[in-house]
């Protein structure tokens, strides 16, 4: 199988370089590089082309005329993909040497899946610890103990995407059906959208292994004032904040299942969701405080209306 790196650069300079030398250290060479530059002002094209020149028949940059922005920059790089499997692949980023063998290799085998999520590890000067921290470890509901058929969809729906691009692989065919992206909203940037359309039909494989290191830094366009704040031990406490959060998401979530046309099921799973955290959050709380509670949340705040 052939395989491709959808590569997107913007101001990148600082470390661009120690991103490419990664994924050209492969076990097993990736087909092609595609690199779309969304109007860098720094030196970050200089070296692209120093690197291209270097690579003619592997590095294929793209200067854009104007700039498309993180979804835009990252929908054109994928549009330009040739190989079988189409890695998503930020400027700042390391890969490890064995990444395309692993990914090539679990594609081959599993002819239904067309997106496979490795785990990361995080990495960088706001990153305080002395264990490894891996993305996972973040996330109290760990996706190498799904179980069910829709663990994924159930869980990158209800509570948020938990896999960046970088540690995802796309298969091409599945990846051109889905051209040009829906861009529903915001907050559904491409590898989400991509994860939501693949993981509906079950065809989303997730594998413990670590396979590259995500760069947290005050620059980067995702992650920072999230994972800087946080260490691998901490789990987020049911409070009413949170639980009002849930209960609130059931606007995006009813919206996201009609606008994408994911399967309608999940629109009664998302309120068995939410009153099950409402069950937890009422448990944490005094015999007491529980009766008061359940008072105000139905009369005064009307928290039930958010499910209609």
């Amino acid at each position: 199988m052939t395989s491709s790196v959808a590569l997107c650069t913007y101001n990148g300079e600082t470390y661009i370089a120690e991103q490419l030398d990664s994924i050209l250290s492969q076990t097993l060479p990736v087909s092609e590089i595609i690199v779309c530059d969304d109007q860098s002002s720094d030196g970050t094209v200089k070296i692209l082309k120093n690197y291209s020149e270097k690579h003619p028949n592997l590095i294929k940059v793209y200067e854009n005329s104007e700039n498309l922005g993180y979804v835009g920059n990252f929908e054109k790089a994928m549009s330009l993909c040739t190989g079988d499997i189409v890695f998503l692949c930020d400027q700042d980023d390391r890969w490890y040497p064995h990444k395309n063998e692993y990914i090539t290799r679990l594609f081959k085998n599993e002819k239904q899946i067309n997106i496979i999520c490795h785990n990361i590890k995080l990495f960088g000067e706001p990153v305080n610890s002395t264990d490894e921290i891996t993305y996972w470890d973040l996330d109290t509901n760990r996706p190498d103990q799904f179980t069910g058929p829709q663990d994924v969809i159930k869980r990158i729906l209800f509570q948020g995407n938990i896999f960046p691009g970088m540690s995802m692989a796309i298969r091409n065919t599945f990846l051109k059906e889905h051209l040009p992206l829906q861009k529903i909203n915001p907050v559904i940037i491409h590898d989400y959208e991509l994860l939501l359309l693949a993981a509906d039909k079950n065809s989303v494989q997730t594998d413990t292994a670590i396979l590259g290191e995500y760069r947290i830094h005050p620059k980067q366009s995702i992650g920072f004032n999230t994972f800087s704040k946080l260490k691998a031990s901490e789990k987020p406490p049911i409070t009413r904040e949170a639980l009002f959060s849930v209960f609130r998401r059931n606007t995006f979530v009813k919206e996201t299942i009609s606008n994408l046309q994911l399967s309608p099921s999940l629109k009664d799973g998302y309120k068995e969701y939410c009153l099950q955290y409402y069950k937890d959050y009422m448990k944490s709380l005094s015999p007491l405080k529980r009766l008061i509670a359940g008072i105000k949340m139905k009369y005064y705040f009307h928290i039930f209306d958010y499910l209609k």
